[in-house]
């Protein structure tokens, strides 16, 4: 059995894909096994990673028939994972050389069943740590309970810098919802955090996050599948704030509520204005106003001023209250 499990879900990255399983492969901690599953790539990918399995035997390749998403990927992965931890990778990205020795030794020291770290965006070096007590072993609620931001800081996102214990996530069956095709990280990374008996936050940022790949998900100019995934994602992040009486201990439900309309929000009409089937804007736009997540947001801000602007504030009244001309008005002057 190997001591970790890194999982890397790869589609069309070969421009970076030998830089960053270089970057794994050149780990402190050597025993580890690493699960490349190729998500039907069109491109170069799968010959990269052929061509690093007759390399180094701890490189396993799974292809999957079809395109299935980053989720389902990172579930194929979890299947043939031997590991007593396990970790995900994003193959555009790199990792600092003891980043595993780091989390793990960290998480053996305190006896805690997942940890996690900062990470620095490259090229332009910008450093992220989260917003946690660090270096302490911590409940749950307690773990949470001093950060009111977990969602407009991202402070909970993405699971590439997280370790798990692997008996965790097998213990609770707990795995990516596969509908979930954006976001779907923040909503594995809270399922394992409020199903631990404890976890730890590293102050370091040991990893290292690639912001100028084009053909990221978040590049792409049209997502046909984004209104349903965003849908999804914010109905599960409900449900365990529910389940767990989380704003019991920090306000996630009106962090939540305004990056919903700060963010996804404007990034729905991004989506909507390059539709090229969407002909009609202003409808497309009053279908978006009327989605049941817009509503509740709407609905617990109230009419709170959440903007920097009153200029963005009037905005805010006219989408609350689905003044669509008006809406669409002022959009046509930013898309079109």
């Amino acid at each position: 059995m190997p001591v970790l499990s890194i999982i890397i879900p790869v589609y069309n990255v070969a421009p970076y894909l030998r830089e960053g399983l270089d970057s794994i492969l050149g780990q402190e901690v050597q025993d580890i096994e690493v699960i490349c599953v190729d998500d039907c790539s069109t491109d170069s990918s799968p010959d990269i990673l052929k061509e690093y399995q007759a390399k180094d035997y701890r490189i396993q390749v799974i292809r999957h028939s079809v395109n299935k998403g980053p989720s389902a990927t990172r579930n194929t992965g979890m299947k043939r994972a031997n590991g007593i931890y396990v970790a995900f990778f994003d193959p555009d990205d790199k990792v600092k050389k003891d980043i595993y020795t780091e989390l793990i030794q960290a998480m053996e020291k305190n006896g805690t069943d997942l940890a996690f770290c900062g990470y620095t965006t490259f090229p332009n070096g910008q450093e992220i740590i989260p917003d946690f007590k660090p270096d302490k072993a911590m409940k749950p609620t307690d773990f949470i309970q001093g950060n009111k931001y977990i969602q407009s800081n991202n402070d909970l996102c993405f699971t590439w810098r997280f370790v798990f214990k692997r008996s965790l996530i097998e213990d609770y069956n707990i795995r990516f919802i596969e509908e979930i095709k954006i976001g779907e990280d923040m909503v594995f990374n809270l399922s394992c955090l409020m199903r631990s008996s404890s976890a730890i936050m590293v102050p370091k940022a040991l990893y290292k996050y690639r912001i100028n790949n084009s053909s990221s998900l978040m590049g792409l100019p049209y997502k046909p599948f984004l209104e349903e995934s965003l849908q999804r994602q914010i109905q599960e992040k409900r449900r365990l704030i529910q389940k767990y009486k989380i704003d019991q201990y920090t306000p996630l439900t009106n962090d939540l509520s305004e990056n919903i309309i700060l963010r996804y929000l404007p990034m729905l009409f991004n989506n909507l204005y390059n539709n090229p089937h969407q002909l009609d804007k202003q409808q497309g736009i009053q279908n978006i106003l009327s989605m049941p997540m817009i509503r509740e947001a709407f609905r617990i801000i109230g009419f709170r001023n959440i903007y920097p602007s009153w200029k963005e504030y009037l905005f805010y009244l006219a989408m609350k209250f689905k003044c669509t001309r008006l809406v669409c008005y002022e959009l046509n002057k930013t898309f079109v």
